[in-house]
């Protein structure tokens, strides 16, 4: 039975070797489909699995200090068929410690400790922080050695800490001024252990992101009666820390279309009392299912905005909250509201994931689940740009949880191509499908832009932005067009639909692709994924017979892209011709030939467009005497 099964295995693998032809396949990814946790088709497996965690944590900050202490019990699941014999846990904070490892420079003002660990136990051992030898740490990460976690079964992890938040140049996080505080990368979290990899032990090192289990979250924080709390998951005691006549409004949120201003300028011009006053601290408590992370903002004295969107037949709470100075994001609640609606209804179609959101006027751009925390920009195009794009992150990695340290572009990619579509039905000021073909281009073809399968976090400096956004929203943008957008969407529903809620590679997104649309797309997904080099065509020839104008395009960059001519006549006229890059399905063909009935005599030839990408634009244009 054993050798048929073996049989079986390697038929199925053999006939994805041919099916896929020359893409590369690591043999970690080869074990996983012989071991049957995923799929040739681009399925799960049937034999696919993954972990997950419950959190019970409670925090306090004092906003003079900085100081956030916190406990946890974290209650972990080892759904794998492996016996865990240590366990990790990254310690974010770390990256703060005056030795840590950082992808940039980093103004340290307070000389942080980084996270400091008061008390730390794993089922019924507690280990001594000082001094024990099963504790060993590599930078960010906390590996705890000499354990037993069976197959099917669980653990209970103890931890208490405490770590000084950082000012002034907090990653992705800080204490911004007296009043604003957003909290991420702060608690301690298991590591991802999965079929790939098994224990991820990449180092944050600030510029790669996130990976995480999707896990369940009941959270308590406390803070001074003055501050609000805004967080992931849905609040559970309203009535004990808002006043009256704040709970008044946020209940009339909760029902209502129409933004309401839960905290109004005339509440804070007037001075009426915003939250519980009956001590010195209030307790937020949160809970949260199935997410990938916890994070939150604390504010005193900010506005705030409510009101449900259409999330695709379900209702979606949307929460903006912001200083009053903060003029830009004024609209910002309306603006986070349609694009809940547009990902919804139209790309990619699909429900949105999370009851709530709420975008918090922090610092910079960054998001988390059912969480933004964003400066306000300068021009409104701006703050349209980053609140749809942080958004937009709610189904990639969030809801379709990708391994963004390792392939930043399936996420970052994702969000960048589909961003600038409702991006410019919001405000049309900037095209940003053509500025991010713009941006691709100052880095096309350089000696260290590296092919999108190199794992993320060992790309540094600004590099990393063509590799996570530039050059996949670009080669997105090409398989929707070349697809057509209802095939487009169809495949990328389907992809979501298979993987929301656990851990996709890019090899379960390309064999997706080709499962749905039955075709074979390795002459696309080879050079621009797996490969160096730059998109150039060229007009190489163009000469009038029998009545046609022949033109001659040549590929003279590694990189297949479509081909769109623009060809003026003499008597004025002006005709126009389009290839998708699928004119180069050929891989073998140097040059294709595109044929348009001359009714008059051709004066000039213009190959391109603003929305392809082509390094070199001098050898574009033809000229006729």
């Amino acid at each position: 039975m054993k050798i048929i099964k073996t049989i079986i295995i390697l038929t199925v693998f053999q006939c994805c070797v041919i099916f896929t032809q020359s893409l590369y396949i690591p043999l970690e990814f080869q074990a996983a489909y012989e071991n049957g946790t995923r799929s040739l088709d681009g399925k799960p497996g049937a034999e696919y699995w993954q972990n997950r965690s419950d959190y019970k944590i409670n925090a306090s900050i004092d906003p003079v200090t900085g100081l956030l202490n916190g406990s946890a019990v974290i209650t972990y699941y080892n759904s794998s068929p492996d016996t865990l014999d240590k366990i990790i846990l990254r310690l974010y904070p770390n990256i703060y410690k005056k030795d840590a490892m950082r992808d940039f420079p980093y103004r340290s003002v307070s000389d942080s400790e980084g996270i400091m660990l008061q008390s730390i136990s794993v089922g019924k051992r507690s280990f001594n922080i000082s001094s024990d030898t099963s504790l060993e740490y590599t930078g960010t990460n906390l590996l705890i050695k000499n354990i037993s976690i069976n197959p099917g079964k669980q653990t209970v992890i103890n931890v208490t800490w405490e770590f000084r938040i950082p000012k002034d140049n907090g990653i992705r996080m800080g204490q911004y001024d007296s009043s604003t505080i957003f909290i991420a990368y702060w608690y301690p979290q298991v590591a991802v252990y999965d079929d790939i990899d098994e224990w991820d032990l990449t180092e944050y090192t600030g510029q790669a992101e996130f990976y995480n289990d999707f896990n369940n979250y009941d959270v308590k924080i406390t803070l001074p009666i003055n501050f609000g709390v805004w967080a992931a998951g849905e609040l559970q005691n309203p009535q004990d820390v808002l006043a009256q006549n704040i709970l008044s409004k946020y209940s009339q949120a909760l029902v209502s279309t129409e933004v309401v201003h839960i905290i109004s300028d005339a509440d804070i011009r007037e001075n009426l009392p915003l939250f519980n006053s009956s001590g010195e601290t209030n307790t937020w408590h949160f809970i949260a299912k199935n997410i990938t992370d916890f994070t939150f903002g604390a504010a005193s004295g900010f506005l705030w905005d409510g009101r449900l969107a259409d999330g695709g037949g379900k209702k979606i709470f949307v929460n903006a909250v912001y200083k009053p100075a903060a003029i830009t994001f004024y609209e910002v609640c309306d603006i986070t509201s349609r694009t809940v609606e547009m990902l919804s209804k139209e790309l990619p179609g699909i429900p949105f994931p999370f009851p709530k959101i709420t975008v918090f006027n922090g610092r910079g751009g960054m998001e988390s689940p059912m969480m933004v925390n964003m400066g306000a920009g300068e021009q409104r195009i701006w703050t349209v740009h980053t609140t749809v794009h942080e958004v937009v992150h709610s189904y990639f990695p969030f809801y379709t949880g990708c391994n963004e340290r390792k392939y930043a572009w399936m996420d970052e990619g994702l969000t960048q191509m589909i961003s600038e579509y409702i991006q410019y039905e919001l405000d049309k000021t900037i095209d940003f499908r053509a500025r991010n073909v713009k941006r691709y281009l100052d880095y096309a073809g350089q000696f260290d832009e590296f092919p999108m399968m190199y794992p993320s976090y060992m790309i540094k400096g600004e590099m990393y932005g063509n590799h996570a956004y530039f050059r996949p929203a670009n080669a997105f943008n090409m398989m929707k067009d070349f697809m057509g957008d209802a095939v487009f969407k169809k495949a990328l529903q389907e992809f979501i639909k298979r993987w929301n809620g656990k851990h996709p590679t890019p090899y379960d997104f390309f064999f997706t692709i080709e499962d749905v649309t039955g075709d074979e797309l390795n002459w696309f997904f080879e050079p621009w994924f797996f490969k160096q080099g730059f998109p150039d065509l060229a007009i190489d020839s163009a000469f009038v017979k029998d009545d046609l104008l022949k033109i001659e395009i040549s590929k003279e960059g590694e990189l297949p892209v479509p081909a769109a001519l623009t060809v003026k006549f003499k008597d004025g006229s002006t005709k126009r011709i389009y290839r998708t890059v699928s004119a180069w399905k050929n891989e073998e063909d140097e040059s294709i030939w595109v044929d348009i009935e001359a009714e008059s005599k051709p004066s000039v030839i213009e190959l391109g467009n603003q929305y392809i990408p082509d390094i070199d634009s001098t050898n574009n244009y033809w000229h006729f005497k």
